[in-house]
């Protein structure tokens, strides 16, 4: 799970400062203020570890990868290429480890003295040089470790040992975070595949979804998510069907499409949802067939309203991923009724509560976030479980606002009028009302004036 994270000079973020990240943590705010922002940070350094290419520095992407930033000047806040991008976050591991540093026994022989890490904290800083990417430094620190900080820069690496004495050792690494292993002291080594592993269990879905089909063909893949517009949901669903996954709700166990179905009905976006095999089971083709009601007859996904396509990724998402994996949701539930949008934070907290995910997400829904303020006062969530920020855009600098939220769901700071007007706009509705009543009186007035003796 990621605690914090903060970036410098990052597209429209002069400093970002230290964004706090808890297991639901929401990004609203206007069109173009940065919240995208926050996220594709993310995407970047996850696009980057999963790269083929371990010795280039960073992978800004292409049309193929999670996000496609361009180069370092579309990236470095003003297009100011001189300056330094720095990019950090904090993260709880799913797994420890442990590095081993030079001490002494206990009969004071010398040994390699193992470190336990479950916790750490990475930053680095990024510059051009006569038009060269290059990493300028980087740094792992520790909470509650016998060493505060691993730090590269100058060409050296830096640490204390377990006898309190500093170590060096000379390096050039490649990428921004040390690699490759392959060169690497042995300090170093074990942070690869840490920090590849959590960005492993990062899984993104964009705000658009690929159109659906009357039926899909299951090539006995085992996709790692359901893509990021959605379009390896169906092979995700059939993997789960065939392997016969369950998933635990409350102590009970059940299929995710049992769980789907329940979440359709409770959105009211269907009755129910099922796979069924289009002729021989050996071809392994299926339909997704959909009920709206008890008494309606079934129907393809293709044959369904777009909110229904826009919904199923994200459902499969949340139960087909691993427990404890990080989910980035863009604008989740962009083309759904407003009561399916606040259904979907108690989606949200089911899987937070229920299977240990981490969500975060960029939206504009008032809805959901009435919905998410309501189960806080009921209990169903903490209010420490949730972080929730408000961004905005002053001349071309994104700034952020965290909000305050109380035990009761109250929010003490948020940006007037940021969802409309609606006192203002029944107002001015009212006010409207009654000079077009004023109007059509004075007119009928008029017409009923006594016609002249002349």
């Amino acid at each position: 799970m990621f605690t914090h994270i903060r970036m410098k000079n990052f597209k429209s973020w002069k400093d970002s400062g230290k964004v706090e990240l808890a297991p639901l943590t929401g990004f609203f705010g206007t069109n173009s203020s940065g919240k995208s922002s926050l996220l594709q940070m993310l995407l970047l350094l996850k696009q980057t570890a999963e790269h083929s290419y371990p010795e280039e520095v960073i992978f800004f992407g292409d049309e193929n990868s999670l996000v496609n930033l361009g180069s370092f000047r579309e990236v470095i806040h003003g297009h100011k290429e001189e300056e330094l991008l720095e990019l950090e976050f904090g993260c709880k591991l799913q797994e420890a480890f442990a590095i081993e540093v030079f001490g002494k026994d206990s009969e004071g022989y010398p040994v390699d003295v193992p470190i336990p890490i479950d916790n750490f904290s990475f930053n680095t800083a990024l510059r051009v040089d006569k038009s060269e990417l290059k990493t300028e430094r980087f740094r792992y620190g520790f909470e509650s470790c016998d060493i505060p900080e691993i730090r590269w820069e100058s060409y050296h690496l830096h640490y204390k040992n377990s006898l309190g004495e500093e170590e060096k050792v000379t390096m050039s690494p490649k990428n921004f975070y040390g690699g490759p292993a392959s060169t690497a002291p042995h300090v170093l080594k074990p942070f690869f595949p840490a920090f590849e592993n959590l960005f492993k269990h990062v899984y993104p879905l964009g705000p658009i979804r690929v159109q659906p089909k009357r039926s899909y063909h299951w090539e006995d893949k085992d996709p790692t998510d359901v893509g990021l517009w959605g379009d390896k949901v169906i092979d995700a669903l059939l993997c789960a069907h065939m392997r016969r996954v369950k998933i635990s709700k409350k102590g009970e166990e059940a299929t995710i499409e049992d769980r789907i179905s329940e979440w359709l009905r409770e959105m009211d976006l269907a009755y129910s949802f099922s796979l069924e095999p289009i002729g021989a089971l050996k071809d392994d083709n299926y339909e997704v067939q959909i009920q709206k009601s008890a008494m309606s007859p079934a129907v393809t996904l293709a044959d369904m309203g777009y909110g229904l396509a826009d919904v199923l990724p994200m459902l499969v998402l949340c139960y087909y991923t691993p427990e404890r994996s990080t989910l980035i949701l863009e604008q989740p539930g962009i083309h759904l009724h407003p009561r399916a949008q606040a259904d979907l934070a108690d989606l949200l907290i089911e899987v937070i509560t229920e299977r240990n995910l981490q969500v975060l997400i960029e939206s504009h829904s008032e809805h959901l976030l009435n919905r998410l303020q309501r189960r806080i006062a009921e209990e169903k969530i903490s209010a420490s479980q949730t972080e929730l920020y408000f961004c905005r855009n002053d001349e071309g600098v994104s700034r952020k606002d965290q909000l305050i939220i109380d035990e009761f769901g109250n929010i003490e700071n948020w940006p007037e009028n940021f969802f409309g007007d609606e006192m203002g706009d029944l107002f001015a509705m009212t006010e409207a009302q009654r000079e077009r009543q004023k109007s059509d009186t004075e007119l009928i007035k008029g017409t009923n004036i006594a016609p002249s003796k002349g």
